[in-house]
């Protein structure tokens, strides 16, 4: 159904479609009963007076088409209408003064907008070309915008749209799309601007500014405030309800100052994510926690009195090495502490050991800043690359997560677990009621230890064999052995005293024992006057470290072999062992006789010079014997006066005969 002109039509193909047959339609053409008003042709069909048609088939028609009129008038719009892309990229792309985009709906919706007000603006122009064309006036804009209102619920069916079904409203909005253009659809409902009370950049300021006030203020203080400073400027007030939406709108901005740098940046700021290291020790993370498990420990107080307390809680440092979580290191102590670290680490090197064969460094290691400056050096010898993690950034640090997972996963399990810490939700916490009957039973402090050995054991042997499996992913160039001398220099045990060097080496008392350790380097024994610190592992006495006082001199000493006094005790290995002796002592010979020999070469130079000098100093009257200094201070005349008198005195070697006075030689 469609017009053609002012006239209502209905095509060939509709009313050959059960109204009536084609040759009867042909009848009523060929006897002008039946107006044809276009004829048919390509893609154009043809098209009959709805008026004309004999009443029969008129109201077979309208039963069939009950809105005929109503699609007829809609038509020549619904033809004309074609989807506008370029407003679809408009509304797509287009930000609200809050940062948010229109939804999907309303971007289909506005370029319905669009495309329907195209085809009313194509009608029109369509028509007056025509009508000019034939002479005719313009159309009636009246009866357009009357028609095309008329249209638009049909038109929604297709296109949903938001267009007013008023004829004035209709044509005054297609005057504000053709001045405004596309932005003239968007409702300024989206920002209430409409009956905003904060309008201006100065309101906005005050209310922010009331809003990050690290009092943490609520909404009803806060309108307080800014009415308060509105009355003064002659602004309007504003409800506790809207301080709730500027809240929620000034979010990022306010948190600084509500809650702390600190929050905002473990909260708002952009995070990175991190993948684990692909193999072990590639990096190292440690830190210190309190385990959630509760002892007993009895007390004296000031009055002599015995008093227990059950609420007592041992530190657990763990080495952690992230490839797959596994405690590479671990200690407890009452409280973390540096001593409590390195000992953390040492257990980490001793780990190692066991695991490869040899006591391994990591190429990273990462911390918080406790005890910083003191623990750099032992971080420096466990590790190639110290990486501390940045004051109060808990997150970056892998290690805290793992202990949530050793809370649950093994401390609840006891009776003297004590929760999850006292900023956790009260309702996941245990039965305080039941813990506080259950006291008594409480371990001790040797008691939770062993608790927290056997979680630690438990954890390890779990994860032993994927980390050992992970081991072939570590490129040789990534393995760092760790030296003994720097392991013992860091972490070995001393006896609080020093020791010196004695004809069998250093004597020091390990243990309650003592041990006898000697250096086959020739070095160590030109320190005969240094007193020197012991540091030994308790684990392997074989080897000990004898460190001076400052650190400066460091020399690994091996336990002395014991060799039998009996040729018949002698074992295998006891003549090479004595080998070793005998040849460190002739090089120890021959470098003091190649010293000494230089010294006379040197000396020789100066001794042949003066033949006095070569042989015996004598003091002159003055009882002085350096006479080039003399000479120097004497004028010539005093040097004339002097009266030399040398005497010979033999010198012969001690417990030789009178005879060997001319035998100087001191060996």
């Amino acid at each position: 159904m469609e017009y053609y002109g002012n006239t209502l039509c209905i095509s060939h193909a509709e009313l050959t479609a059960g109204i009536m047959s084609k040759s009867n339609l042909n009848y009523y053409v060929r006897e002008g009963k039946i107006k044809q008003v276009q004829r048919a042709c390509y893609g154009t069909p043809a098209l009959f007076a709805v008026e004309s048609l004999p009443l029969k088939y008129r109201t077979e028609v309208y039963r069939r088409n009950p809105d005929l009129q109503e699609k007829a008038d809609s038509k020549p719009f619904m033809d004309t209408i074609t989807p506008d892309g370029q407003a679809m990229r408009f509304y797509e792309a287009y930000v609200l003064p809050d940062g948010r985009h229109l939804s999907p709906e309303k971007q289909a919706e506005y370029s319905n907008n669009c495309a329907i007000m195209n085809a009313f603006r194509q009608c029109i122009e369509t028509s007056n070309s025509h009508r000019m064309r034939q002479s005719k006036p313009r159309v009636n804009k009246t009866e357009f915008w009357r028609k095309a209102a008329a249209a638009l619920p049909r038109l929604a069916d297709r296109f949903p749209h938001s267009l007013p079904e008023s004829d004035r409203r209709l044509q005054r909005k297609f005057n504000e799309y053709l001045h405004e253009g596309y932005a003239c659809f968007i409702s300024k409902k989206f920002q209430n601007i409409n009956a905003a009370k904060v309008d201006d950049e100065d309101k906005e300021s005050v209310l922010t500014v009331i809003l990050a006030h690290h009092n943490n203020l609520d909404d009803v203080t806060i309108a307080g405030y800014y009415n308060r400073e509105a009355r003064k400027n002659g602004w309007k007030e504003i409800t506790p309800s809207a301080v709730g939406v500027w809240r929620k709108k000034k979010d990022l901005i306010i948190s600084v100052g509500r809650r702390g740098l600190t929050n905002f940046r473990n909260e708002k700021s952009m995070q990175v994510k991190r993948s684990r290291p692909t193999a072990p020790f590639l990096m190292w993370t440690l830190d210190g926690w309190d385990v959630e498990l509760l002892y007993q420990k009895t007390k004296t107080n000031s009055k002599g009195h015995n008093v227990a307390n059950y609420d007592n809680r041992l530190t657990l440092e763990v080495v952690l090495d992230p490839c797959i979580n596994y405690p590479i290191g671990y200690a407890i102590g009452t409280h973390e502490t540096p001593d409590l670290i390195a000992e953390a680490l040492r257990n980490a090197a001793k780990h190692s050991e066991e695991l490869f064969g040899v006591m391994l460094r990591a190429n990273q290691i990462q911390c918080d800043h406790y005890a910083i400056k003191a623990m750099t050096p032992v971080y420096g010898v466990m590790g190639k690359l110290l990486t501390p993690a940045r004051v109060k950034n808990a997150k970056s640090k892998v290690i805290e997560p793992y202990f949530d997972y050793l809370n649950e996963t093994y401390c609840n399990k006891w009776n003297n677990w004590s929760g999850y810490g006292v900023t956790t939700n009260p309702k996941r916490q245990p039965n305080a009621e039941a813990l506080n009957r259950l006291r008594h039973s409480f371990p001790d402090e040797a008691g939770v230890r062993r608790q927290i050995e056997e979680m630690i054991q438990a954890e390890r042997a779990l994860k032993i064999a994927q980390f050992r499996a992970l081991m072939e992913n570590l490129p040789t160039e990534r393995r760092l052995p760790l030296n003994r001398e720097a392991y013992l220099y860091s972490f070995g045990a001393a006896t609080g005293f020093k020791n010196a060097i004695e004809g069998s080496g250093l004597r020091p008392t390990l243990l309650g024992m003592k041990r006898d350790y000697d250096c086959f380097d020739i070095r160590f024994r030109e320190h005969t006057g240094t007193r020197w610190t012991v540091k030994y592992d308790p684990d392997n006495l074989h080897e000990v470290l004898a460190v001076n006082e400052d650190g400066t001199l460091r020399f690994m000493l091996t336990e002395k072999y014991v060799q039998p006094m009996a040729l018949a005790d002698r074992k295998t290995g006891d003549a090479a062992e004595l080998q070793k002796v005998f040849d460190f002592n002739e090089r120890l010979e021959g470098y003091v006789l190649e010293n000494l020999n230089a010294a006379y070469e040197k000396a020789d130079t100066y001794m042949r010079e003066d033949n006095t000098l070569n042989r015996l100093l004598l003091c002159d009257s003055r009882g002085q014997h350096k006479l080039p200094k003399a000479q120097k201070r004497l004028k010539a005349v005093d040097v004339e006066a002097i009266e030399v008198k040398t005497v010979e005195v033999p010198i012969i070697p001690q417990g030789a005969p009178s005879t060997d006075k001319d035998d100087y030689s001191i060996f």
